[in-house]
């Protein structure tokens, strides 16, 4: 029988923290699942990863059910850890428009992944493994290539 080696994971050093605002975290990955957890805050990235610079109207068209508060809430806090830029325009009525901030850039390859499992996991729960198609939630507008 092949013998498992037991790591001690709890080491002499203390572990490395990671801050968000008011709040340590002990591990990065935490850190940043708390950046973009909410229920419309994937959706918001992911609107501006497929649209690039996307007006507000235009986003919370895209985003099915959010209500105006909700938004407001969301892009504020994405605003607030550098995930997204905002732009105004100086024209009458006001044109305001949203995009990713250079570090949301960086989590495009993190949500194309996570579009990759989604849509292999609703597959293969479709394919009889877990719900019916009838229950899944409807996810939106579809994306377009």
């Amino acid at each position: 029988m092949e013998s498992i080696d037991i790591v001690d994971i709890a080491a002499d050093d203390p572990p490395a923290t990671y801050q968000l605002h008011d709040r340590l975290y002990y591990c990065p990955v935490n850190l940043a699942i708390e950046a973009i957890t909410g229920k419309w805050k994937t959706l918001i990235l992911w609107q501006l990863t497929l649209h690039g610079s996307v007006r507000y109207g235009a986003l919370k068209r895209a985003v099915p059910g959010i209500t105006h508060k909700m938004l407001v809430q969301s892009l504020r806090q994405l605003e607030a850890d550098d995930l997204i830029e905002r732009h105004v325009f100086d024209v009458v009525p006001p044109h305001v428009e949203y995009r990713l901030s250079p570090e949301g850039h960086r989590l495009e390859p993190v949500l194309r992944a996570l579009e990759e499992f989604g849509e292999r996991y609703a597959a293969g729960r479709r394919d009889g493994i877990g719900e019916s198609p009838e229950s899944v939630v409807d996810p939106g507008p579809a994306r377009t290539a």
